[in-house]
């Protein structure tokens, strides 16, 4: 694992109260690609205080003096946190950054260090396969949650337990510069490939809309499907948008994303079934997505806004 504390951001969060923020599944179609909030974000600088062992607050509530909120960590001091490497520009920059000990930035990265902030604990990751995570494999008692680029869907929610939502995603296609998708009739007759255990993976293999005249590529990670896309073995990747706009933004200008399917997706952080730390976090993510924080890092590390490219409907 790797232990990194931010110092140099603290958000203070007040009281949500009631959130009304729906998990929604892969036949829900969004009417935006970002999250919901300022531009804007308000921050506010100083250091977070730890709470008094064995104090509890309310979620979303800080205590006197700026008293963190006890969020029961399964390490004392220590936010535990699961992702799946490479994540480009949600943990590090690239998809050539796969140990983490070379990540020290992304949306992701950030995100989890400011949820740690307002526990006033130090963010320590490690990195697990995504099938494990998406299938509940990973063991309860060893994290206390996931920030993986996890598309929230019904089946995931059968074996998992997700968060509120924090990130709109809909599959984006990825080609070399000069490729052009105007259709999905054009798709059609392309080499697609797919990262395994994605819902673009679902999507080409099991729901008849979405059928193409090739079965796709499936490769076991991000790094892999890029590679097939440089060496011409595919002629397009399809995965959530900003993924893909983040892999264009560092190709020297030898990649873009064409266009994307409209598809409603949203991620969700997981939690461990039953965790008692559920309701504290979703207050925090929460809190980050309304006053416009994540909207922030978005554009930061995106290099690009996800609702500027245009969408191709399915035929």
């Amino acid at each position: 694992m790797r232990r990194m504390r931010r110092t140099n951001k603290v958000v203070v969060l007040a009281a949500v109260g009631a959130l009304v923020l729906a998990a929604c599944g892969d036949d829900d179609e969004g009417d935006d690609t970002t999250p919901a909030g300022s531009d804007a974000p308000g921050t506010t600088g100083g250091a977070a205080t730890t709470m008094a062992p064995g104090t509890t607050m309310a979620p979303g509530t800080t205590g006197p003096d700026g008293a963190t909120m006890d969020c029961q960590p399964i390490e004392d001091g220590v936010l535990t946190v699961v992702t799946s490497l490479p994540g480009p520009n949600f943990w590090g920059s690239t998809a050539a950054e796969t140990d983490p000990d070379d990540i020290s930035s992304g949306i992701e990265y950030d995100l989890a260090n400011l949820v740690a902030e307002a526990c006033g604990l130090e963010m320590e990751f490690r990195n697990e396969s995504f099938d494990a995570i998406v299938a509940g494999q990973i063991a309860d008692d060893s994290y206390d949650i996931i920030f993986s680029q996890v598309t929230i869907t019904e089946e995931r929610d059968e074996v998992v337990d997700f968060s509120v939502p924090y990130f709109k995603a809909d599959q984006g296609l990825l080609v070399e510069v000069g490729t052009e998708i105007p259709d999905f009739e054009t798709l059609k007759g392309l080499n697609v490939g797919v990262q395994a255990g994605t819902t673009a993976e679902f999507y080409l293999l099991e729901v008849p809309e979405w059928a193409i005249d090739t079965e796709p590529q499936s490769f076991p990670d991000l790094i892999s499907a890029y590679q097939a896309l440089s060496a011409g073995q595919v002629d397009v990747i399809i995965i959530d948008t900003p993924i893909n706009l983040g892999q264009a933004a560092q190709s020297d200008g030898e990649l873009e994303v064409v266009g994307q399917i409209a598809t409603g997706e949203e991620y969700g952080a997981i939690y461990p079934e039953g965790s008692p730390r559920a309701a504290i976090f979703d207050e925090i993510i929460g809190g980050l997505v309304e006053d416009g924080t994540v909207n922030e890092l978005i554009a930061q590390y995106l290099g690009g806004d996800p609702s500027t490219v245009p969408f191709i409907e399915l035929g």
